[in-house]
């Protein structure tokens, strides 16, 4: 037991520092509260004692913890009593803190397990066994949305992943100790419950995670699709397109090397080669980009992602042997490499070349790489420069419409035939040319690049590349181009992280909000695309890429500004002393595999503002002497290491702006903040073991963005004084009041949890409420979804607006839903009868596109009968779930079908047990209004299942088809609409759909025969 003991201090000190009235009130008041809660835990303890429950470790220490707040409280009492003068606001706020520490801790939901190992063990069980139904269903319903998504080539994210395997390995468990009931003769006492109270915690965890809305990403992986990329130039290129798709059909040819100098357009090619094998469809096509100094290793790694191979771990001749089993099961393979820089020999990476029909495609600046790894098998390619004539095509058409070339023209002719036929450096010129309306800017230009006699091609592209960078004038895009180099070669930018990032380093500021700076940020990435600068990678301008001779450019532009950017070098310490300099004002060493940083390094550089760490896995500890000498570090990135303490030197760091620790997840303890105030973003998300606030975090007024995602530690204490927050994500084990959010006046983007409708509703009719853009909130005592802003796989400029009830009692409160919800989930809640009970013209929930609701026992449907939905309700919903209402009996009738539901795309309804048709015939609750009808003639569980109907309806489109799948599940497809039903466990369930005939007499009958997958 550990006792607070009063500091020792002069008789100066102490008339200095006395302890005020209002410090010791603000003790007392907290120290009632923590022994008022560890009363009502002592309650609970001792009952459950009686029954031979035992204290769990985690609980006692708390419990002793509160006892040694006792004992300090009362000798500051006994103190007072004799004279305020020897109790000094040190101790008090010492021992406030500690008591704050208590309040806030989060103690496990069963405070006690069993003393004695077999007692009370079927109660044990069957509780085991009906939190183990509710997680094996919440995972039921996920692995469906999966595999859907599947289907159409998406992929399962990492978190998701590690959720089922968690999942499977209480599954594992479970089964152990069921296994253990039934070999003891069917009796429970050959259980410890014990071990079965542990299995029931992991349980509850799993359940209370909040998995993301978004469970999968699109992967290519697998895909065919056919790559975005710029147009061929010149006739060689489509001459050696064509050669080198014949070479591929080669059976003599196994190898194919193309060479040719940096910026030519090599990528371009073996990307139109791709494609062309894609719109083949014979084929499985594999692109990898290779980048800089990558061993064997690594590149083993990259080819394992593509073919879903899990090699981590491996040595590198069992990695070869895996992925040489995999090319060799699939044939017919292509894997191109592209942008390799050292060669290797095929075998040791694992690559089946000659074998199996497997081809091997690379590209290279250096020759040299293409005949080492020659055999008798392979070809040669030189990509060679454009023409002058090509040349000039490919200038004037990204140079655009100048009429200044009327006077020009053979200047500009020049200016293009001084890039050397090279396809990227004509490209940039011609873009920075294109504000050039004089005859004299152009003679300009010319004679700055005649002036810099560069013969040799390779040389020659990176200084015109430069002079395309100076001819910028917007100094903004500039700053946020050069950016980019922090990350390493071949990065992927997301733009919503790559614009978030440039705000955090001030280079948008003067714009009045973040939302606003974001909205020019999402201007700027795009910009650089138009620019060329960076290269659009997909479809839309969600992410880019970077041309690495482009990154080298701006890497020697960043060096010359105070730049040291060694990210993705594969270092394993930090750069010498002789690379920290009082010059250096931005620092990137992110994507390393840096261990540790020693007590001896202490860098002296006053003037730097940015220091980049992330993903440095291996990192698990920094000198506190670090950070010593950075007085003016604005900018602070530890995200995804391994550290487990911050130095406390963080703390003195006055000017830092943010402060980010993204998926740190050993990270348990962060130093006081108090002193950094201005500090205006701090990221823990992920952070696990982080389960105490850093001191002072209430005191951060400027703090702007606060993520607390998939972090313990309670933060709810702490928001209202956070008033100027734009953005806040908090979620799990902390919930926010909705007196706290009413008081953060600026909030424009929010994801929480408030734990009542009551609260919801207050705040739901505030004007805070309404200035928000986004937001994502949970109401009741535990998440089931969560769709996060900052989805990696799906950058977006439009706003998301999701609420999910969970086990709420809508019988005491009746929420109030948002008029512009997007996405709607009700989970477990009681009170809920019918989704729309009354009818109003100005709530009309048009912007509902997704509708999950989850074992509502009460529930009878969408629309109380007799209830007219006013045009336009329910107009943009598109996916609906279902599950577990078994108080329904019919879902829709026709006139909501025709009138309200004409957007829906896929509807799911699986365990209703009540539920008897889908369509209904009228809008009363009659269900003996029969007529003409649309139905299922025979039960689901028959080999033949026959829709009979007159007339299709016009929302179906002229025809639609009907299969049964397996597991039971009906899918009707109505192609007009792209309209997916999906049934199961129905055992009532009559007919899909029934109606009139609308008028028609005696219609000739159409039979659409349901037969099994």
């Amino acid at each position: 037991m550990s006792v607070i003991v009063p500091p020792r201090v002069s008789r100066v000190a102490r008339h200095q520092n006395n302890a005020t009235v209002e410090e010791l009130e603000k003790m007392r008041s907290k120290a009632d509260l923590l022994f008022a809660k560890a009363g009502d835990k002592t309650v609970e303890v001792e009952k459950a004692e009686l029954n031979g429950c035992k204290l769990k470790e985690e609980v006692e220490k708390w419990f002793q913890k509160v006892e040694d707040v006792k004992v300090s409280k009362q000798k500051i009492e006994d103190l007072v009593s004799i004279s305020s003068r020897d109790v000094t606001n040190v101790w008090v706020a010492e021992i406030t803190e500690e008591i704050d520490k208590l309040l806030q801790h989060r103690l496990p939901r069963e405070l006690t397990f069993s003393r004695d190992a077999f007692s009370n063990v079927q109660e044990e069980l069957e509780k085991m066994r009906s939190e183990a139904d509710l997680l094996f269903a919440k995972a039921g319903d996920i692995t469906g949305e999966i595999k859907k998504a599947e289907l159409n080539g998406c992929k399962r994210k990492t978190e998701v992943e590690k959720w089922f395997q968690k999942v499977e390995n209480v599954k594992a468990k479970k089964q152990c100790i069921e296994d253990q009931v039934r070999g003891g003769a069917s009796s429970s006492r050959t259980v410890p419950n014990v071990r079965v109270a542990e299995i029931t915690e992991e349980i509850d965890k799993l359940l209370q995670h909040s998995l993301p809305r978004e469970l999968t990403f699109s992967g290519d992986a697998f895909s065919n699709v056919p790559f975005v990329t710029g147009s061929l130039k010149g006739h060689l290129f489509e001459e050696n397109r064509k050669r080198i798709l014949s070479l591929l059909d080669d059976d003599d040819v196994a190898t194919i090397g193309i060479h040719g100098a940096g910026g030519i357009g090599k990528t371009t090619l073996v990307t139109h080669v791709r494609n062309g094998l894609c719109d083949r469809c014979s084929r499985n096509v594999y692109f990898v980009t290779v980048s800089h100094g990558l061993t064997v290793s690594g590149l083993q790694l990259k080819i394992a992602k593509k073919l879903d191979l899990k090699i981590d771990g491996e040595d590198v001749m069992e990695a070869a042997a895996m992925i040489y089993g995999e090319f060799k099961n699939t044939r017919d393979s292509v894997l191109i490499l592209d942008d390799l820089w050292e060669s290797f020999r095929p075998s040791d990476v694992g690559l089946p070349v000659g074998e199996g029909g497997f081809k091997l495609l690379l590209t290279t600046r250096n020759k040299r790489v293409c005949h080492e790894i020659n055999n008798e098998k392979s070809r040669i390619i030189e990509v060679e420069c454009l023409s002058d004539d090509e040349s000039w095509d490919l200038f004037t058409e990204k140079l655009g419409d100048s009429a200044i070339l009327s006077q020009a023209g053979d200047i500009a002719r020049k200016v293009a035939k001084e890039c050397g036929g090279l396809p990227l450096a004509l490209e940039h010129i011609a873009i920075s040319m294109r504000a050039a309306d004089t005859v004299k800017e152009w003679r300009t230009v010319l004679d700055d690049m005649s002036s810099m006699r560069l013969d040799v091609v390779e040389v020659k592209v990176l200084p015109l590349l430069r002079y395309s960078y100076d001819r910028l004038r917007d100094q903004r895009l500039k700053d946020c181009f050069l950016y980019c180099s922090f990350f390493p070669e071949d990065h992927c930018y997301d733009r919503t992280e790559l614009v978030d990032s440039w705000i955090r380093e001030g280079l948008l500021d003067g714009i009045e909000n973040r939302e606003r700076q974001r909205d020019k940020g999402f201007t700027i990435f795009k910009e650089l695309i138009n620019l060329s600068l960076l290269e659009a990678d997909g479809n839309d301008y969600g992410y880019a890429k970077m041309h690495d001779l482009v990154r080298e450019m701006a890497v020697k532009v960043g060096k010359e500004k105070g730049f040291l950017i060694r990210a993705g070098e594969k270092m394993r310490d930090i750069p010498g002393e002789r690379e920290w300099n009082e010059d250096l004002c931005k620092v990137s060493l992110m994507n390393n595999h840096i261990g540790s940083i020693s007590p001896d390094v202490a860098p002296r550089c006053p003037n730097l503002s940015t220091l980049l760490l992330s993903w440095n896995g291996s990192l698990t500890s920094i000198s506190s002497l670090f950070f010593s000498l950075m007085d003016g570090l604005c900018v602070l990135d530890l995200s995804w290491t391994a550290i487990e303490k911050l130095p406390d030197s963080v703390s003195n760091l006055k000017n830092l702006t943010a402060l980010l620790l993204q998926g740190c997840e050993s990270l348990n303890y962060v130093p006081s903040v108090s002193m950094l105030g201005k500090l205006r973003e701090m990221d823990v998300s992920y952070c696990e073991e982080l389960r105490d606030l850093p001191h002072g975090m209430e005191g951060l007024v400027n703090l702007k963005f606060l993520d607390f995602i998939g972090c313990t530690a309670p933060v709810s204490g702490i928001l209202s004084g956070l008033s100027h927050l734009e953005e806040l994500r908090i979620c799990e084990s902390s919930e926010a009041k909705g007196q706290d959010l009413m008081k953060l006046m600026h909030l424009k983007r929010l994801t929480c949890r408030i734990r009542n409708v009551s609260e919801f509703n207050e705040y739901v009719m505030s004007q805070c409420f309404a200035s928000l853009h986004e937001y994502e909130l949970t109401v009741g005592t535990r998440h089931w979804f969560r769709d996060s802003f900052g989805e990696k796989d799906s950058p977006r400029e439009e706003d998301v607006c999701h609420v999910e009830f969970v086990e709420c009692r809508f019988e005491e409160d009746s929420p109030i839903v948002p008029g512009n919800v997007e996405g709607l989930y009700l989970v477990e809640c009681s009170g809920v009868e019918y989704l729309v009970s009354s009818a109003s013209p100005d709530y009309t929930l048009g912007n509902l596109g997704q509708l999950r609701l989850y074992d509502l026992e009460n529930f009878k449907g969408l629309v109380k009968p007799g209830v007219a939905l006013p045009p336009g309700s329910l107009s943009n919903l598109k996916e609906m779930w279902i599950r577990g209402c078994d108080g329904i009996k019919k879902l829709f009738t026709w006139s909501m079908v025709r009138g309200n539901l004409q957007n829906l795309e896929y509807l799911d309804i699986s365990w209703c047990d009540h539920l008897e048709e889908v369509i209904g015939g009228s809008d009363s609750d009659n269900d003996d209004d029969d007529g003409d009808e649309y139905h299922i003639k025979d039960e689901l569980a028959t080999s033949e299942v026959v829709i009979y109907h007159d007339e299709a309806p016009r929302w179906m489109g002229d025809t639609f088809g009907v299969r049964l799948i397996k597991d039971e599940r009906l899918s009707i497809y109505f192609p007009y609409k792209a309209f997916r039903l999906s049934l199961a466990g129905l055992p009532n369930l009559k007919r899909v759909v029934r109606g009139r005939q609308n008028g028609r007499e005696n219609g000739d009958t159409e039979k659409l025969v349901i037969s099994k997958a």
